[in-house]
């Protein structure tokens, strides 16, 4: 092939590839997505237990449901010692500062 006729033919191929880009963006009008679009998005995270953890992987904090189905909010130490615990119970609020034992 020669020089001019190679010049030639890439220059077709670049304006070909250039027109059939500009056609198809005229054609294809509806977007198109890797996955489909699910509900909107709602600012509400429905969940009975939630726990927190640290970078290495420890649990520092749960939410949960206690034992008589009211809220109860759990915070432990680094070596994963329940410290605190907020809560409700059937007469009210609770907060409960634990020592070394797990005690009261």
């Amino acid at each position: 092939m020669k020089k001019k006729d190679f010049r030639l033919m890439l220059f077709a191929v670049i304006l070909a590839g250039f027109l059939g880009g500009v056609f198809s963006s005229f054609v294809a009008v509806e977007t198109v997505s890797a996955q489909k679009k699910s509900a909107p998005y709602s600012d509400v995270v429905k969940a009975e237990n939630f726990e927190l953890v640290d970078k290495q992987g420890r649990t520092r904090a749960k939410l949960m449901m206690g034992k008589d189905d009211e809220p109860t909010l759990v915070v432990y130490d680094k070596n994963e010692k329940a410290t605190a615990a907020y809560g409700l119970n059937g007469e009210g609020p609770i907060q409960n500062l634990l020592d070394r034992f797990m005690r009261p």
